[in-house]
């Protein structure tokens, strides 16, 4: 009996092993995380301080563990707000003019670039990282090793009831063997999220597991997730994470 259950572990080890070392855009396996940041705009992503506070020391410590951190890329969607006058009514309006950053990559320049001195000076809507940088991937026909999104939950008007400020998806691809887990639930200790869940996924595999549902590749990850309708639509407190997620971090 225990040869047989000696083999057995053997060969489920050695599918995962395979799984792991499959990059293709369908299979590549990763550690995948979502992470639900506090409504406090006082507390956001996005504003400099913060950011270099409390979130860029913790992705720091992933991307070094990288051989192309070097070549991380970066996109923005920002917006300027500017008060102007219609030309069919003369009635004055706010428009959000795009605010054009350049090329991002990880360093000081670039951060300094996209993050904004306070949420009032401009409207922060998506920052949207890839290591490699997504032409190279593009190149290599591989996804990235590691992937993050920061969605701003709030609409341009400011006026819709949302259930948390910013969402966070971050994919660290298993065969890096990262122990991104621990570095993860230090930062949402250090942010106080709301919830930071965990579970194992595919890149480009759409997937079901009881009340949620991924229809896409993991770069699509966006609201509609739960019961097929928005997370801002439930009560937080009401989402039943587990037994599909692993929770790493709730605030209480």
């Amino acid at each position: 009996m225990k040869l047989i259950k000696g083999l057995g572990k053997k060969i489920v080890n050695l599918y995962n092993d395979l799984s792991d070392a499959d990059s293709s855009w369908t299979n590549r396996r990763y550690d995948f995380y979502l992470i639900f940041g506090s409504t406090d705009e006082l507390k956001a992503p996005w504003i400099q301080t913060n950011w270099k506070r409390d979130f860029q020391p913790y992705f720091d410590l992933l991307l070094k563990q990288v051989n192309n951190s070097n070549g991380t890329g970066i996109r923005v969607d920002k917006f300027n707000l500017e008060r102007r006058v219609s030309k069919n009514n003369n009635e004055t309006f706010v428009y959000h003019a795009p605010i054009k950053v350049g090329r991002l990559k990880w360093d000081e320049k670039s951060h300094e670039k996209w993050t904004v001195s306070d949420n009032s000076e401009n409207y922060f809507q998506r920052f949207e990282l890839w290591s490699p940088i997504w032409t190279k991937c593009e190149r290599r026909d591989i996804p990235p090793e590691i992937y993050i999104t920061i969605t701003n939950q709030r609409g341009f008007q400011n006026g819709c009831k949302i259930e948390f400020g910013y969402f966070m998806v971050i994919a660290v691809a298993k065969n890096l063997n990262i122990d991104s887990k621990s570095i993860l639930k230090e930062l949402s200790e250090k942010i106080d999220s709301k919830a930071t869940i965990f579970k194992t996924r595919r890149w480009g595999k759409p997937e079901k597991f009881g009340d949620w549902t991924f229809l896409n590749w993991i770069q699509d990850t966006y609201m509609v997730l739960y019961k097929e309708e928005s997370l801002h639509t439930f009560d937080f407190n009401s989402l039943e994470f587990q037994p599909h997620w692993e929770v790493l971090y709730r605030h209480t």
